[in-house]
C-alpha cells in the first residue's frame, strides 16, 4: 500500500484516472475517426511516454526527492501485467462444456 494513503484514496484516484482516459479515449475516437485499436495503441504510447517523462525526472543530479527508483525493466513489465489482468475478458460459462457433477 502506499505510504499515508487508503485504500479508499487510491480507489477514487483510479477512478478519477479511469475516467480521465476514457474522456481523452472518446474525444479522439470521435473527432479522428480512427479504429479503436488505433486510438488504444495511442493511449498505451501515451502512458509509455508519460513513463519515460517521470524516470527521466528521477535521474540525475537534479532528481526528484521523493526516493523512487525507477527500474524500467521490473516497472515495465509491472504495468504490461496490470494492463492485461484488468482488460482480460473472461469467458462467458458455456452449459454444454461444464463436467456434471451430479444428479439432481
Amino acid at each position: 500500500m502506499l505510504r499515508n494513503t487508503s485504500s479508499e484514496d487510491i480507489s477514487f484516484y483510479e477512478v478519477e484516472l479511469r475516467q480521465a482516459v476514457m474522456t481523452a479515449f472518446c474525444n479522439v475516437l470521435h473527432g479522428s475517426r480512427l479504429p479503436p485499436m488505433t486510438v488504444l495503441s495511442m493511449a498505451a504510447e501515451a502512458l509509455g511516454s508519460v513513463y519515460k517523462e517521470i524516470y527521466d525526472a528521477h535521474r540525475g543530479d537534479n532528481a526528484c526527492p521523493c526516493g523512487w527508483q525507477p527500474d524500467p525493466r521490473v516497472d515495465i513489465a509491472m504495468l504490461q501485467t496490470a494492463l492485461a489482468m484488468t482488460a482480460r475478458i473472461l469467458p462467458e460459462p458455456d452449459l454444454r462444456r461444464m463436467a456434471t457433477v451430479g444428479r439432481a
